[in-house]
């Protein structure tokens, strides 16, 4: 199957390169151009990279020289030859599980997650210690609709590196999925002790509160996401959703009819639900817009 081109996610992505200890075996000549292509890579010349590793692996039809021209072919976008080279590595040493991951990897971003699952399953039998094998993992098993799995994987990364943020929120999104929004709270909120600019575990903590009736916990939350990323439509999204709840409590309230510091909240309340989603449109999130038309004709 022909991948198509597909724009990176570098942030989500983690490929392996390895040092040049690996490399003393190689003949003299084999090792100077992988030194080469080190330092085009971390250059950020992913093509020149290539070519040097093109020039020992003609030396030396190595398995992790392969993996690594893999990931310098995946960088530019030259996504068939990148998967052509993580399966010659793989076919050519397959306890190599970088070419596993990195294969992975791959697979997961051209949406062929069942796929990806079976190579990053091949990359943990081959080094069951490395976690960021078992967190991306757990977030193809996630996508494929098996959160109870997701957890366990994210558990395992938290086996070996207790404060990973990034583990700790992926488990509480796996815990929403679930309906588990009490364990997803305290995932969150340990995501954000770890790290306090943590802005999706802010907006998903904050989801968290909505479902579990605790409005004010939960504007205070989406307020808060909107003061760290203030062009972000999100956080005015689901702020003025939070308050469109505080709108239906008032309403529940307003026994008489009359009351007009119920119905001046309630006008008060309308005017932000309105501004919010107006921001929100601003910064072109796209649910607002039929938010707008339904709340704010």
């Amino acid at each position: 199957m022909v991948l198509t081109t597909i724009s990176l996610m570098k942030k989500s992505i983690l490929f392996l390169l390895l040092s040049s200890a690996f490399f003393t075996v190689f003949s003299q000549s084999a090792g100077d151009y992988y030194k080469r292509a080190v330092v085009k890579f971390k250059n950020a010349n992913y093509a020149g990279a290539a070519i040097e590793y093109t020039r020992a692996i003609e030396l030396n039809q190595s398995s992790v020289l392969y993996s690594n021209r893999g990931v310098c072919y995946y960088k530019i976008e030259r996504l068939d030859e990148a998967l052509a080279d993580y399966e010659q590595a793989i076919l050519k040493d397959g306890n190599n599980a970088d070419a596993h991951y990195n294969k992975g990897n791959l697979l997961r971003f051209v949406v062929r997650n069942n796929e990806a699952l079976k190579a990053y399953d091949k990359a943990i039998l081959a080094d069951p210690c490395d976690k960021k094998f078992y967190q991306n993992r757990g977030t193809v098993k996630s996508l494929l609709g098996d959160d109870l799995g997701a957890v366990e994987d994210f558990n395992k990364v938290l086996e070996i590196k207790p404060n990973d943020a990034k583990a700790v929120y992926n488990r509480g999104t796996s815990y929403i999925a679930l309906k588990q929004y009490k364990l997803a709270k305290i995932d969150f909120s340990k995501a954000l002790e770890l790290d306090p600019k943590y802005y999706k575990a802010l907006i998903n903590r904050g989801i968290c509160y909505v479902q579990l009736d605790q409005n004010s916990d939960a504007k205070k939350d989406f307020t808060l996401a909107v003061s760290l990323s203030p062009t972000n439509g999100e956080g005015y999204y689901y702020r003025a959703l939070a308050t469109i709840n505080d709108m239906n409590l008032i309403k529940s309230q307003q026994k008489d009819k009359h009351n007009v510091n119920l119905i001046q909240e309630n006008v008060y309340a309308q005017k932000a639900v309105c501004s919010d989603f107006e921001k929100a449109k601003q910064f072109e999130y796209s649910r607002s817009y039929s938010a707008l038309d339904e709340h704010c004709p």
